[in-house]
């Protein structure tokens, strides 16, 4: 097991298990063989803690299981894209599953119809495991809220992809904000994928395009119930590193506490569930640069 570094408490409660391995997927696209072995070394570096599951779709689950070493078994995040079910195997520990909604549901009564036949798929394909359901952009207001109380009607969580490889993959701080009031409304817990590598939203000189930060998410999240809704918007649009702080008084922005430790805990759980990455040691690297976590 790695050695702990001496992490603020706080800090600690905000980031656990925080990012999801996802680097089989754009723009890191490994192998299976590399993605299992880059998973097997953030498992054993000072940083593991923040490490989440493995995602993986689930027709890959047989391929992964073989390309790992170690004997520790593996969690995965598993992603249903098709009618391949989940099956647990020697070295991998299905934990949770996501699944986008294809179907359209832009209109009112739409979504709520939609989300009840997913869960009679999901009941053979993924049975018992806690779903996150990617939910279309484009809804309207009312639409999205239908769909975030369907959610919660029948257990799942939410998910909402926050970037990609190109400007129009990138939803606006408008849609982001939006999502994460409509599910705090409903009562959702969320997970975001794609375009968090990195801790607060700047523009990003390689790709040539702004890219959200999940400490934006994470501070929204924490007082969307609470806060309005153009205070989230600000939360979610920050782009100054220095206005977010993690440390003994707990999550603050602005000079303003967001959460105490307690707040975080309960939020980690019951609102903002973490984030899919490509990479691991660019969120690291990012926040021991920041002076949010020790260097080793």
């Amino acid at each position: 097991m790695p050695e702990s570094l001496l992490v603020p408490s706080c800090a600690r409660v905000a980031l656990e298990s925080i990012v999801d391995y996802a680097g089989l997927f754009p723009p890191a696209q490994l192998s299976m063989e590399a993605a299992a072995r880059e998973y097997e070394r953030c498992r054993r570096s000072a940083h593991a803690w923040m490490l989440g599951r493995f995602v993986v779709p689930a027709e890959k689950i047989g391929a992964l299981d073989a390309a790992l070493v170690e004997g520790l078994p593996v969690p995965l995040t598993v992603l249903l894209d098709g009618e391949a079910a989940i099956r647990p195997m020697r070295r991998v520990r299905p934990e949770s599953c996501e699944v986008p909604l294809l179907l359209p549901v832009r209109e009112l009564g739409a979504a709520r119809t939609a989300i009840r036949a997913l869960r009679k798929v999901l009941e053979r394909l993924a049975p018992g495991l806690p779903v996150a359901v990617e939910l279309p952009r484009g809804l309207t207001s009312a639409a999205l809220a239908e769909a975030m109380d369907a959610l919660c009607d029948n257990g799942f969580a939410a998910k909402i992809r926050c970037g990609g490889v190109t400007p129009d993959a990138t939803p606006s701080v408008e849609e982001i904000a939006a999502f994460i009031v409509a599910a705090s409304r409903a009562g959702v817990p969320f997970k975001a994928t794609a375009g968090l590598h990195h801790p607060v939203r700047h523009l990003n000189a390689g790709v040539g395009f702004v890219m959200h930060g999940f400490l934006n998410v994470l501070g929204a999240a924490c007082v969307a119930s609470q806060w309005d809704a153009a205070t989230v918007r600000a939360i979610v649009a920050e782009e100054d590193a220095s206005a977010f702080a993690l440390d003994e008084r707990g999550f603050s922005w602005s000079d303003t506490l967001l959460a105490d430790a307690a707040t975080l805990r309960e939020d980690r759980t019951r609102r903002f569930l973490g984030f899919g990455s490509c990479s691991f040691s660019e969120p690291v690297d990012d926040l021991i640069a920041l002076g949010i976590l020790p260097s080793q």
